[in-house]
């Protein structure tokens, strides 16, 4: 039973692309003991697709329920998936597997045994609408709970738990998170070990009708950012909300290093002096110094 994998996939209005998602995962070098789908409300054809795919499978459960947006959608797979599995693959609608993917993931996990939380996520091929190569994400430098605190670097359709793993996440699901997989590498980053994987597993598919995205190019991150900082209002501190609910979810039990970390950082929801003083000797970071440096400007001006 140590290579059984439930995969989960999420589903709306995705009729565009599923076809081709659905015969990358047909074609994985491992076998898949139980797909979940969870289809979040689609006015699309994509619950008919999926149903016409999943017939005369006994492996595949098919849910469909109220919209719940996709981190809910996700943390909802997780919470009702198979827990005679050993892993727990997240699935978007409208990606490529590459046919190692899972057997990839699983040999990584396996090697820190069942009973440390462990997850594993990869680099990403991006590509565009007709799957015509556009470059690669980039590889992080380190990972740590001060660098999760303030950065995702999981791409969440590349993210496979073990068990231990998805027992620590489903213990205490978030009323506030950015993302699933922020919040799988917030959690995992202090609860267990974060593997990431250098070898692009996906090939992760750009559009316009992306939840999340990623993007290579220079000027389109940083027009990305300037949108992203504009549209949230002047009281959104989206960043310290979400490390709030975890210092709620799980502050309780954090080792004194990690406390500290997470109850300085939330010092910045403070007065002008706070941020300053934060600001000065920070203890969380981003990959990149320029990244960083914005992060220091944000909280200075009390946008985190």
């Amino acid at each position: 039973m140590g290579d059984r994998v439930n995969l989960l996939l999420a589903t709306y209005n995705g009729g565009q692309f599923l076809t081709e998602q659905l015969r990358s995962i047909d074609s994985q070098t491992l076998p898949i003991a139980r797909i979940t789908v969870r289809d979040d409300g689609s006015t699309d054809d994509t619950f008919l697709q999926i149903e016409k795919w999943a017939h005369g499978r006994a492996n595949v459960s098919l849910l469909r329920g109220a919209r719940l947006g996709a981190i809910n959608n996700f943390f909802a797979l997780l919470k009702q998936a198979d827990e005679d599995c050993e892993y727990f693959a997240f699935c978007d609608q409208d990606d490529i597997w590459l046919p190692e993917k899972l057997e990839r993931a699983t040999v990584a996990i396996r090697g820190f045994g069942p009973n440390q939380a462990v997850m594993y996520c990869s680099r990403v091929e991006y590509v565009d609408e007709r799957l015509e190569h556009q470059g690669y994400s980039k590889i992080p430098k380190e990972l740590s709970f001060a660098n999760a605190l303030v950065e995702n670097i999981a791409t969440g359709c590349t993210v496979v738990l073990n068990r231990r793993a998805r027992a620590i996440i489903c213990s205490q699901l978030p009323q506030k998170a950015l993302m699933h997989d922020w919040w799988c590498y917030l959690v995992i980053s202090v609860f267990g070990k974060v593997i990431y994987d250098d070898q692009p597993s996906i090939r992760y598919r750009q559009h316009r009708n992306n939840v999340a995205g990623g993007t290579i190019a220079p000027l389109a991150l940083f027009k990305r950012r300037v949108v992203r900082f504009l549209k949230h209002p002047r009281s959104a501190k989206f960043l310290t909300d979400q490390a709030a609910e975890f210092y709620k979810c799980f502050g309780g039990i954090l080792e004194p290093q990690d406390r500290r970390i997470l109850e300085r950082f939330l010092t910045v929801r403070g007065n002008l002096w706070s941020r300053m003083s934060y600001s000065v000797a920070m203890d969380v970071w981003r990959q990149s110094s320029i990244d960083t440096a914005i992060l220091r400007a944000m909280i200075l001006i009390g946008r985190v």
